[in-house]
């Protein structure tokens, strides 16, 4: 065999292997989220996560399309946290990790997990944007019958929320414990702002914390050794109204009117994820 020959044929070897090489698909790069817990650290992809973010906030038989909209909020909180082109974000969302659904879900994981994925997947990189910033994704269990109005979210009406089982809470609280308690001020949705709790200022929420109450929409019946505290709805009251969502998803609402209805302003915006 020529020489030349010999090149020809080496030549063509090494633009077969090159063609072969660049032709591979390359590792798909995803945004990780970072979790610590019990003294251990994962890293998975977002949409990954997402299935254990969604899992601590909303009852899995909810319907898919109010469960599109909690994605998007949560996916949007998540790029919210991300610093330029950095690839992992440090979780401080709640979450349920597989364990922990198994135990919650029962023989219907598998079922409940399906929908999930199927919301997260179908809104796959989908995030809500007002203006210049990702919009302030709010939601909570049930509002107070109206949500209270946010930096991007209107006050709506969510009458159906009153028939929530979980609407009304009360609690007595001991007079000899907390010394004097009195509501100092009110926002038009009935949601304590202010609070003196025995000489002290507070805020609403951190009065519903102190308290462990499910909200600050509260009103108090005072006896001479305690204070009854009656609270309706549960959670902030700010964003999305997870209760609501449902009811509207039942009724043919998608996600994006969904959404359109607790917010104002906002366009849908997809990323890489």
């Amino acid at each position: 065999m020529s020489s030349g020959r010999k090149f020809f044929i080496v030549l063509l070897g090494i633009i077969c292997t090159a063609v072969i090489f660049l032709s591979r698909e390359r590792p798909e790069e995803h945004v990780m989220v970072r979790i610590e817990q019990d003294k251990t650290v994962t890293v998975i992809p977002v949409e990954e996560y997402m299935i254990g973010a969604m899992a601590a906030v909303i009852d899995p038989e909810y319907e898919i399309e109010c469960q599109k909209a909690l994605a998007i909020l949560i996916r949007g909180n998540l790029e919210g946290k991300r610093t330029g082109e950095e690839m992992i974000i440090v979780m401080d969302e709640p979450y349920f990790d597989f364990s922990i659904r198994r135990n919650l879900y029962g023989a219907n994981q598998r079922a409940y997990e399906e929908k999930m994925e199927e919301a997260v997947y179908a809104t796959t990189g989908l995030i809500a944007v007002s203006g210049n910033h990702i919009l302030e994704g709010n939601y909570h269990a049930v509002s107070a019958g109206v949500t209270k109005e946010g930096v991007d979210s209107d006050s709506v009406f969510c009458d159906k929320s009153m028939e929530a089982e979980d609407f009304f809470f009360q609690k007595e609280v001991q007079k000899e414990e907390w010394g004097t308690i009195t509501i100092v001020k009110k926002d038009a949705q009935g949601y304590a702002d202010e609070i003196n709790l025995n000489g002290t200022i507070v805020s609403g929420e951190y009065f519903r914390e102190q308290m462990n109450l499910p909200s600050a929409n509260l009103d108090m019946e005072e006896t001479p050794e305690a204070y009854i505290i009656t609270t309706r709805g549960k959670g902030h009251g700010l964003g999305l109204d997870l209760y609501y969502a449902n009811e509207l998803a039942k009724q043919g609402w998608n996600y994006n009117q969904i959404l359109d209805y607790f917010f104002k302003d906002f366009i849908l915006k997809k990323i890489m994820v």
